[in-house]
């Protein structure tokens, strides 16, 4: 069971908890009760000016450079060849397996690798990123799952276990003005096909999450792609929402073993 966005305070805020959740320990500690193992998601190397980590650490920043604007804010990039910085990182990582989370989904990766002045001179984005990703690595340990998201693909080889390797599906087929860039089925199905042949070679593919309700369109369509292509499947719908077709689709796809993709394209083609 993955804890996904919302339960930090802010963006950069990682081990203190927003309103909705009392205690992030205590959360996991149900999940794992339950008889589950506990993931959570992250944006590690982004930093929202809302934070305090923002505010009383600005020297942590990347100076000068915006990261994208997600969260109604412009983003930050997290320097982490600063010292500080990279300790922060760290402690919150070390944290959070000391929770008992062992799943991992570290998002919008890419600030890692955005070029700047950064405190260490003469460390290029690329070469920043790796470290980041690998202070992240160890900090997990090697029992931890780690699945990359929004990341630059091969500087990830290696590092990663798992890595999503199309944008966001969406309930709705075609992306909005037609950017393939954007969420929709389309675009994530057509890149997903595109990169089959990384599964099994650089990681374990992540097709994007399972969705399989009412209102998502052509949802046979994409539960179709997501059990041919889904080397790392996960459901993103609430299950109260799924009818019987959903239900049993979401449960068969969750529970089979996942083929490996490009074997099949080679017989087949």
């Amino acid at each position: 069971v993955q804890i996904d966005d919302g339960y930090q305070a802010e963006i950069g805020d990682w081990l203190t908890p927003s309103s909705r959740f009392a205690s992030l320990r205590d959360t996991a500690s149900r999940i794992r009760d339950h008889g589950r193992r506990v993931g959570i998601w992250t944006a590690p190397f982004l930093v929202s000016p809302r934070s305090v980590l923002a505010r009383e650490h600005p020297d942590w920043l990347i100076p000068d450079v915006g990261a994208g604007t997600n969260w109604n804010v412009e983003l930050r990039a997290l320097d982490v060849t600063h010292p500080d910085a990279s300790s922060y990182l760290s402690r919150v990582f070390s944290e959070f397996r000391d929770m008992g989370i062992d799943f991992f989904k570290i998002d919008f990766i890419y600030a890692g690798a955005l070029d700047g002045e950064r405190h260490a001179r003469g460390v290029s984005g690329l070469e920043a990123y790796r470290q980041g990703l690998q202070l992240i690595r160890g900090a997990i340990g090697p029992g931890s799952y780690l699945l990359g998201c929004g990341a630059p693909i091969l500087p990830s080889v290696g590092l990663v276990d798992a890595m999503r390797v199309s944008p966001d599906v969406d309930p709705s087929y075609l992306p909005a003005g037609g950017d393939l860039c954007a969420p929709s089925q389309q675009a994530a199905a057509l890149t997903g096909r595109w990169r089959a042949w990384q599964h099994g070679r650089f990681w374990v593919n992540d097709p994007d999450c399972l969705i399989a309700r009412l209102a998502v369109e052509r949802r046979a369509d994409w539960a179709a792609h997501v059990e041919r292509f889904g080397g790392l499947r996960g459901s993103s719908d609430r299950l109260r929402d799924l009818d019987g077709w959903g239900l049993a689709t979401t449960r068969r796809l969750l529970t089979r073993v996942p083929p490996v993709p490009f074997e099949q394209d080679r017989l087949e083609g």
